[in-house]
């Protein structure tokens, strides 16, 4: 598992991990052109006001949109570092 941490982005530390995992296809282990079925990425992020160890931690769940499996590492960290990032605005978005 991979994490990085960024921040402090508007007042926020996000937390991106991304983890490796076997792709089950029920009980195939193979996709429909006979070639093993490859590993991905999930990924998750995590908030946090006045650092990533603060004990006054503050944590949402974050829509990862339509994306939730990444060919790679790097992909999976980007992408869900991005939707904190989304989220994050609109929390602090002004209200109308």
């Amino acid at each position: 598992m991979a994490e990085r941490v960024t921040g402090p982005y508007r007042g926020y530390y996000i937390s991106a991990s991304a983890r490796l995992v076997q792709v089950h296809d029920g009980d195939r282990n193979e996709d429909n052109a006979g070639q093993a079925l490859k590993p991905i990425y999930v990924g998750s992020v995590s908030l946090a006001r006045g650092g990533p160890d603060d004990v006054h931690r503050f944590e949402a769940l974050v829509d990862l949109g339509p994306e939730r499996r990444f060919a790679t590492e790097d992909a999976a960290l980007a992408h869900v570092e991005q939707a904190g990032r989304e989220y994050i605005d609109r929390l602090l978005k002004p209200m109308t």
